[in-house]
């Protein structure tokens, strides 16, 4: 089982655990009967004080209904808006997915709402039916959007007029960084049509789940006369231990310790992010006040280029199956990552991922080895069912050696018996606009078709060399390890996980394949190419993917009458050779220091020729 990771200094323990003991002790006879089935009054009295003071909230104890979770509370309200024959609810877009789905499951009709940078847009409220309008206004989820004074008063306008409700969901104001200097809808209405939502979970522990909310004075009848029909869901023991906590004043003690500490964890986060993944595009970090998590985009900007057999539901796919691994590998390293499918439509894709409970001091080392992995799960494409893939880079917004990569990708798909669902001009068109719309100048990008045609053109993570890797030269080993068919572009899951691994453990750039004859074929993600007096030795075309690059580099040699072997690399032979070079799409020529113990000469005349020949060819 996976474990997540967790922070102790994230909640005051002790005083918690000093308020339970007296519980346990002093109220042995509380404890020995069934919970209040509305909440118990201790409690509802210290959230409705704290409510007031907090956010102006304004109810008595008697309005307060606790829960475990606010999705047993939305059923209740449910109830409710039946009873008082309300049968149309709007939410908001995007929004919360759980609370739309409890609507409907009850049989409400249901509008969504667009949200802008103010809230929802309430101009597109109904106003010819009773409604019941969900809504976020302090830190909507997922945009982050905060509605300002004015607006909220607009809304209680629309309420007004239209006999309907508020539905308040304040869920994360006591940990966000967001203006709090707007009071609550509910504490504007004095809770005349706004039923107020809030939670415990963003400040006490995963553990412990306490939300309630507050009902306007005559739908606490309506409760009452149906309360008896359903249990209390949240521990007695919890909710008397939290009454104690709040009323001695170590909660709201906690929440500004805590405050301060998360403070310091998002900047912290938000470093890490700029310093690993914001450059190449691949990643920026949204909604930064939430106070416990931050909306990454990762940069991709798909596109289809063909729908192919399955239809156009193919990318879809492709992208739920990026964000299940990408949740799948951060789980592996103890971090809590949820994906937003709402916000998927623009080509991207949406994660929350949560930094309230990462210690700290291992933020910096978290996020970086979390973006390593997302940044591997994408270059891994769609892998549920059998792709080929073209890797093109664009320089100055341009693809580089196009021709080259189509009539590989021909001859990619004719191997398995394909033919390419797309014309040359459709390809050229499809990448004009992602780089046009997403202002992709210097970027690499990805083409896939899978075998039912369905083809898809995105950003592939970028790792382009520095320039001290181009001038000391990058280490190697070899791996022994075969591609099943190393003619046709396509992934191969198994190698690529082991050469991954064994790159990163190693702190290597690249692995070199060993066949089981000893012969070396190509690097993981490349062509290898050696140099010995003044000569080019790489390792023959049927034993390696055609690389674009590899071609490009052998007809600038010829050209320049430099003889070129091409003969099989035994790695008994690799110590006899004077220099190294990787070829590929991001590296273009890119010196070898070592393989293994071996090392290599990174100055080597003819080398640096190769590269300064490389570079003003690619240029033209």
């Amino acid at each position: 089982m996976i474990s997540l990771k967790t922070d102790p200094e994230s909640f005051d323990f002790d005083k918690w655990k000093k308020c339970m003991t007296e519980v346990l002790t002093e109220m042995p006879d509380l404890l020995l009967t069934e919970s209040d089935r509305q909440g118990e009054p201790d409690l509802r009295s210290e959230i409705a004080s704290y409510l007031y003071s907090a956010r102006g909230v304004i109810c008595t104890q008697n309005q307060v209904v606790i829960s475990a979770g606010a999705q047993q509370l939305v059923n209740h309200l449910a109830r409710i808006l039946k009873a008082l024959g309300i049968e149309h609810v709007c939410t908001e877009e995007p929004g919360y997915v759980p609370v739309r789905n409890i609507f409907r499951d009850w049989g409400f009709s249901i509008s969504n709402i667009p949200v802008r940078d103010t809230g929802i847009e309430i101009e597109k409220l109904p106003t010819n039916i009773r409604t019941a309008a969900y809504v976020c206004p302090q830190n909507q989820f997922p945009t982050g959007a905060v509605m300002p004074a004015k607006r909220r008063q607009q809304l209680l306008e629309w309420a007004d007029a239209n006999d309907s409700l508020i539905i308040e969901d304040d869920y994360n104001s006591a940990i966000s960084s967001a203006d709090l200097t707007s009071p609550a809808v509910q504490g504007l209405d004095r809770g005349k049509r706004v039923i107020y939502l809030g939670t415990f979970s963003p400040t006490l522990f995963p553990a412990v789940r306490i939300s309630y909310m507050v009902l306007p004075e005559p739908m606490v009848k309506l409760f009452d006369s149906f309360k008896m029909e359903y249990d209390q869901t949240c521990s007695k023991t919890e909710q008397l231990t939290l009454a104690r906590f709040m009323k001695e004043g170590w909660y709201q003690a906690n929440l500004m310790r805590v405050k301060k500490l998360y403070a310091e964890k998002l900047r912290e986060t938000l470093s890490a992010i700029q310093e690993y993944g914001e450059s190449g595009n691949f990643m920026t970090a949204l909604n930064a006040q939430s106070g416990t998590n931050v909306i990454l985009k990762i940069d991709t900007h798909a596109r289809t280029i063909n729908e192919g057999a399955g239809g156009s539901s193919r990318t879809a796919e492709l992208y739920a199956e990026m964000t299940n691994r990408m949740i799948d590998s951060a789980a592996s390293l103890g971090i809590k990552v949820r994906g937003i499918s709402q916000l998927n439509h623009d080509g991207q894709i949406y994660l929350i991922f949560n930094y309230d409970q990462i210690p700290l001091g291992e933020i910096n080392e978290t996020v970086k080895d979390t973006i390593q992995d997302f940044k591997s799960v994408i270059m891994k494409g769609g892998l549920d069912m059998p792709s080929v893939y073209e890797v093109v880079r664009l320089i100055g917004g341009k693809p580089q050696f196009l021709p080259e990569h189509f009539e590989r990708l021909e001859n990619s798909l004719g191997s398995i018996g394909m033919g390419v669902p797309f014309t040359y001009e459709q390809l050229e068109n499809g990448i004009r606009e992602l780089a046009e719309e997403g202002r992709i100048l210097d970027h690499n990008l990805k083409l896939e078709v899978d075998v039912g045609g369905h083809s898809t053109l995105y950003l592939n993570p970028t790792h382009y060399p520095s320039a001290e890797q181009y001038a000391k030269g990058v280490p190697t080993e070899l791996f022994r390890g075969e591609r099943k068919n190393p003619h046709i572009k396509m992934m191969d899951q198994s190698l690529r996980d082991a050469t991954d691994a064994a790159i990163k453990a190693k702190q290597l750039y690249e692995v070199i394949l060993v066949d089981r004859s000893e012969q070396i074929t190509e690097g993981s993600r490349s062509n290898i190419f050696f140099i010995r007096d003044g000569e080019i030795y790489t390792s023959p075309l049927h034993q390696v993917l055609p690389g674009v690059t590899r071609r490009k580099i052998i007809e600038i040699l010829q050209s320049k009458g430099i003889e070129v072997h091409e003969d099989p690399i035994y790695t008994s032979q690799i110590n006899t050779f004077d220099a190294a070079f990787i070829s590929g799409t991001s590296p273009k020529v890119l010196p070898i220091s070592r393989v293994g113990d071996i090392h290599y000469n990174v100055d080597e005349p003819l080398l640096r020729n190769i590269m300064q020949w490389y570079d003003e060819a690619f240029k033209g």
